[in-house]
């Protein structure tokens, strides 16, 4: 304000020696006064800019320093995450030992006869409280008898699908009980396409029967993958079975080599399917293409797998999940 006075004397000063009239003076003042206003408003507008815009870099600032302590926190938790599991290999590789020394221990020699030898009373273990089995379901149980003529005629797939979802939700006899059955129908027919794939598909069921047990976990996994690769050695263009291999595949873990091959399977199923009419269950095949992709990062090439899936099935919940899952594997490499 003191400059703006000053500009307003020496103006004043300086019309006065210029001899104008009072009110021509008072005029010429009056516009320097609103052109100086006008300036000063403009400079406080450019100041109060430049506040918002340090306060907005100072938000960000914050955030980011933020974002920065919490990626350190996820790198720690992730870093003791990977010890226990090294601490868990650990302990199953010192199990496995002690299994495999057991199994080669001699058993002692018994007493040579000539001793007599004292007989003790057998020590009775501490009784454990059994958790009983669920008794099966009579329901169940007649409807999978129901089921299994129509399974066995092999071209019934939602037959397949029922029976296979009612021993999976049933108890562990009736699995038992209705994958012998299947297991005998393979061995009266060792060359029926259909058999060796019900088997296969029947098997996945019995992976809820060997939670944290990894290497069994491991041979069921090889059962059902032979028993499949049995059907296409009957038929190599039996679609349904390079469908079922193929999303088999996708699931084992990333550094296998069977999931690194699973794009061939992959291929072959969506080539077969040209030859097709197309059926809702086809879009797993895209869904499980996208999930190969994902799984390994490119997810350029997963998003083209959902969409073109989409193109045939565009309500097709399995590929909007997954579309929801590699958008937010993108938004999550984006923040990093």
């Amino acid at each position: 304000m003191k400059k703006l006075m000053t500009c307003v004397l020496a103006c004043g000063v300086l019309l006065a020696g210029c001899g104008q009239k009072p009110d021509d003076r008072l005029v010429a003042l009056e516009g320097q006064v609103k052109s100086l206003e006008t300036e000063l408003e403009q400079e406080q507008a450019r100041n109060e800019t430049l506040q918002d815009q340090v306060t907005k870099l100072d938000g960000d600032l914050r955030d980011s320093r933020g974002d920065a302590d919490e990626l350190a926190l996820k790198v720690s938790k992730l870093s003791s995450k990977n010890e226990e599991l090294v601490d868990e290999i650990d302990a199953l590789k010192t199990k496995l030992e002690s299994a495999e020394a057991r199994t080669t221990t001699t058993t002692p020699e018994e007493p040579p006869v000539s001793e007599p030898t004292v007989e003790t009373p057998e020590e009775t273990p501490e009784e454990t409280p059994e958790t009983t089995p669920p008794a099966p379901d009579p329901k169940v149980k007649q409807r999978l008898t129901d089921l299994l003529p129509l399974v066995k005629t092999g071209t019934d797939r939602e037959a397949l699908n029922e029976a296979v979802e009612l021993i999976y939700g049933s108890d562990k006899q009736t699995r038992d009980d209705f994958i012998t059955e299947i297991q005998t129908w393979v061995k009266n027919e060792p060359n029926n396409k259909y058999a060796r794939l019900t088997l296969a598909r029947a098997l996945t069921t019995r992976f809820q029967d060997l939670e944290g047990k990894f290497m069994k976990q491991g041979e069921l996994a090889g059962q059902i993958r032979t028993e499949t690769e049995k059907a296409l050695e009957t038929d190599p263009d039996y679609y349904e079975a390079v469908h079922f291999l193929a999303i088999l595949e996708v699931n084992y873990p990333a550094f296998t080599p069977e999931f690194k091959g699973a794009n061939k399977d992959l291929d072959k199923a969506l080539e077969l399917q040209k030859t097709l009419t197309w059926e809702d269950h086809f879009a797993d095949i895209y869904t499980a293409y996208a999930q190969w992709h994902r799984k390994q990062g490119q997810l350029d090439a997963a998003a083209a797998k959902v969409q073109a899936g989409l193109d045939h099935a565009p309500r097709n919940q399995g590929l909007l999940d997954e579309q929801k899952r590699i958008e937010d594997a993108s938004n999550e490499t984006e923040g990093n």
